[in-house]
């Protein structure tokens, strides 16, 4: 049955701003279309060309960066793949053009066959926090009951995953570009529907839990949940933004079992920092998948996906009451058509160009980055992790945490770094913002990003983490013939600046 006919809203408006007369051939073209179909965190200040993350949407060569936690900078070969494809998309001297719904499959295709999930269908989201309210409107959408959401590490996820997760808007502007008033339920969620309960992973003083009670948190919320007749939809943490995993695979699998159907899991791999291969058996395991292309894998920000089961796809497809404020956050194209063509939704908009150019930034990595062996992806990142690891101590004012410490780190690529101020006390949230912002300053050598702060009880990390360029970066060098040591002599290199500028900001802090 056609798609007019099934509901949908097929109309030619984007939620980009008018493209016509851009010269889609140029780099600033595809710098504006990349800075689209998101909301203003990305919206490029109109002096530095920067957005909210402190980071560009043209190559920036001369920049280190290590803040892939957060977000990063375009690579080269991401920028000239989006203008490459949208030359194609556009028809522009292109000797293959395509058709917008199979530009956007293309794209799908793509991230399921690095994933190895051909199987599963995936719809594309502007962010992580799109993600999370794309996850549970489609999880209410095939129940008939009230719906508890089990969310873990609410303050080491995004910042505004609370509220999606209640089925609220989380800001008042969506990536589609609707003005929404933050904080109200989307329409057709009535505010009574949905409940969130929140599963920690670190104690008041920021130690972390156990894990064995988070997962026994989780099984008693859930059997709860259960009793009150209540739906669930539960959270599985692979990464926080520290780099802790929250809630055992085992445990999942225990409280899926407990009542088919009515519970359901969701996997936040929004980082992707762990093992490809898992994120596999997750889906072969009935769970939903959130990613982004955006962190670990380094495309620009604002590139999420959501990686739907089989069986779910086919409820979703056949019986579906999908609320109907979604449309202000997903486009028809961003679903594969074996979805929207029988899905009873009225979308708004028709595609969100911006959210495919970024992905297909982003795939330049991945492409690369699947291909190498797992084996060979976990040596690089203990490597790097080892290589930081030595340098912490030779700066004054940073420190690993001994609640950080764990092979977690290796396995993540990624380090917190405790800062302390002036009177040798933990420096506030508001002193490490400071750092993170100095660092993309030119006083005391060239800019660096780091990750964002975050709060860990009385005290606050910035977080240095390698990203997928890196380790494809040194993986091409030791096929090549060089040693581990040989291949990592540019990131070396880059980590050596990348602290001396650290101390001298450091320094600075604490002399104020």
């Amino acid at each position: 049955m056609p798609a007019t006919q099934r509901g949908i809203l097929q109309v030619p408006a984007s939620p980009v701003p008018d493209t016509e007369g851009l010269d889609r051939r140029s780099p600033a073209s595809v710098s504006f279309l990349l800075g689209t179909g998101g909301d203003r965190r990305i919206w490029p200040d109109a002096i530095t060309r920067r957005n909210r993350y402190g980071t560009r949407a043209t190559p920036a060569d001369d920049e280190i960066s290590f803040s892939s936690t957060t977000a990063s900078n375009i690579s080269r070969e991401g920028f000239q793949a989006a203008g490459a494809e949208l030359a194609r998309l556009m028809d522009i001297a292109s000797p293959s053009p395509v058709a917008t719904d199979q530009w956007f499959a293309d794209i799908r295709d793509r991230i399921a066959g690095n994933l190895g999930c051909a199987g599963a269908q995936i719809v594309l989201a502007a962010s992580g926090t799109d993600a999370e309210l794309l996850a549970l409107c489609m999880v209410a959408g095939v129940s008939r009951r009230p719906l508890t959401n089990v969310l873990v590490a609410p303050d080491e996820t995004g910042n505004g995953v609370p509220r999606a997760a209640a089925g609220r808007h989380y800001s008042d502007l969506t990536a589609l570009g609707g003005a929404v008033e933050a904080g109200a339920p989307l329409e057709g969620l009535p505010p009574d529907r949905i409940e969130v309960r929140t599963i920690a992973i670190r104690n008041e003083t920021g130690e972390p839990r156990h894990q064995h009670e988070i997962d026994a948190e989780i099984i008693a919320a859930v059997e709860l949940e259960l009793r009150r007749d209540r739906d669930v939809l539960v959270h599985v943490l692979d990464a926080s933004k520290t780099g802790l995993p929250a809630v055992t695979r085992q445990a999942a699998r225990h409280v899926a079992a407990l009542a088919p159907g009515r519970v359901r899991v969701i996997v936040d791999a929004c980082q992707f920092r762990g093992s490809i291969a898992r994120l596999g058996q997750d889906l072969a395991d009935g769970f939903v998948v959130a990613l982004t292309g955006s962190k670990f894998i380094a495309g620009p920000p604002f590139s999420g996906a959501l990686l739907i089961p089989p069986a779910l796809a086919e409820e979703l497809a056949a019986r579906s009451d999908i609320p109907a404020g979604l449309a202000e956050y997903t486009a028809a194209q961003d679903w594969p058509a074996a979805l929207r063509q029988r899905m009873s939704f009225a979308f708004k908009s028709e595609l969100n160009l911006g959210l495919g150019l970024r992905w297909v930034a982003a795939l330049a990595h991945l492409d690369r980055y699947a291909g190498i062996d797992e084996a060979r992806q976990s040596l690089v990142k203990e490597e790097f992790v080892r290589l930081v690891r030595s340098r912490i101590d030779a700066v004054d004012g940073i420190s690993l945490h001994q609640d950080d410490e764990g092979d977690h780190l290796g396995s993540r690529a990624m380090v917190p770094l405790t800062v302390t101020n002036g009177a040798g006390a933990f420096a506030s949230f508001e002193e490490c913002q400071a750092v993170q912002a100095s660092m993309r300053g030119l006083n005391g050598g060239p800019i660096c990003h780091i990750g964002q702060a975050v709060r860990l009880g009385s005290r606050t990390v910035l977080r240095v983490a390698a990203s997928a360029p890196d380790v494809i970066g040194v993986s091409t060098r030791m096929s090549a013939g060089q040693s581990l040591q040989q291949a990592f002599a540019p990131i070396e290199s880059r980590l050596d600046v990348f602290f001396q500028k650290l101390s001298v900001v450091l320094r600075h802090l604490r002399d104020s």
